[in-house]
């Protein structure tokens, strides 16, 4: 089966269930089920809810690419949904549908009403789709992963090159509570405070500082590795660069992405992240360095090569970046990795994605 015919078949799908949730791998066209499903409609009133502004642009553009009158369609953010409470419609999109799991967005979307609703996201939960149900009903759902997707021709086979890298554990760097500490050893600190901060949320699950305190701990270790990987990144980078390979870098932190991106990056702090975004797309720039965003709905022109800087700990996150990637013809990811750490769960989210055959080890 094509893409063609498995958009077509969603679309059918959605109008003799009315209910439907399609959880595709980024890159397998998920937004042209909504298309092919309002060009055989042309008389519904569709309502599309998108995570940011740019992502409007994106669908606009896709209505006029495929020449399909958008007439009826309203398209808003999700920051934007309170606006809408209370009005009904023939069509609700929910375009990355986990932006719609929180108790807020959930309560309103009691009062949005819909005749057919499709719900879109590369990973959607069982908890996510249980909130649709608690809402809307019984959803049928299509299922497309990133194995799928390859086998079926849909996404090209990838190289994805893990880069095994060891923490440092002979010049001691780091202060803590009057001790130095080598990246091991305060990689190991970081560690214990996690694992104290699991427990005491554990203990008391609805206590929402422990959960804070919880996730400022992990987020803490993670940008911790993160940043230990700025020499590893930036060998890439350079060889990336020497072949003129176009590239896009996910980064740990805002302050990596501007070290080593420098005008290049596209971050939320960056005023002109659009223009760089426009940039890479006319080929004036060949890489992007980036922060929690281009993960969901942007199109990228021509893009070759792929870095994880740091893996999430969610599927969802590994599989949206490997999908900005695997839209290349002859997609390449390197991913450097620290043995003995976190990073093998992390890594875990990868190879449970897609089949071990694709992807490649190296001590780096």
């Amino acid at each position: 089966m094509n893409r063609d015919e498995l958009q077509e078949a969603a679309a059918k799908r959605l109008f003799h269930s009315k209910r439907l949730i399609c959880m595709w791998a980024t890159g397998c066209g998920k937004s042209r089920i909504a298309l092919r499903f309002l060009e055989a409609h042309p008389e519904f009133r569709c309502l599309i809810l998108v995570p940011e502004q740019d992502n409007i642009k994106n669908w606009l553009n896709e209505f006029d690419k495929f020449g399909i009158p958008s007439i009826n369609v309203t398209i808003i953010c999700y920051a934007s949904l309170h606006k809408y409470k209370g009005t009904s419609w023939d069509v609700v999109v929910f375009d990355e549908v986990p932006h719609v799991d929180t108790e807020k967005r959930t309560a309103i979307c009691k009062a949005l009403k819909g005749d057919y609703i499709l719900a879109l996201g590369a990973v959607v939960t069982e908890e996510e789709r249980q909130t649709l149900e608690q809402v809307y009903g019984k959803f049928d759902m299509s299922i497309v992963s990133l194995s799928r997707a390859i086998s079926l021709g849909l996404l090209p086979a990838p190289l994805v090159n893990v880069l095994h890298l060891q923490l440092d554990d002979n010049a001691k760097i780091y202060w803590y509570k009057g001790a130095t500490y080598t990246d091991k050893g305060y990689y190991q600190i970081l560690t214990n405070l996690v694992d104290k901060a699991v427990s005491a949320f554990n203990a008391n699950p609805n206590n929402k500082f422990l959960k804070m305190r919880m996730l400022r701990a992990g987020n803490e270790r993670k940008r911790f590795l993160g940043s230990r990987k700025d020499q590893a990144i930036l060998r890439i980078c350079q060889e990336l660069d020497k072949k003129g390979k176009r590239y896009i870098c996910f980064c740990s932190s805002i302050k990596q992405a501007e070290a080593l991106g420098g005008n290049n990056a596209y971050t939320s702090k960056s005023p002109k992240s659009m223009e760089h975004l426009r940039r890479f797309n006319n080929h004036e720039i060949n890489s992007l360095f980036v922060v929690g965003k281009l993960i969901e709905g942007q199109n990228l022109n021509d893009i070759e090569c792929g870095i994880i800087g740091q893996l999430g700990g969610t599927q969802r996150i590994t599989v949206q970046e490997l999908g900005r990637v695997f839209r290349s013809k002859k997609p390449v990811v390197y991913i450097p990795v620290f043995d003995e750490s976190k990073d093998n769960s992390f890594l875990y989210t990868l190879t449970s994605s897609i089949p071990e055959e694709y992807i490649k080890h190296y001590n780096f």
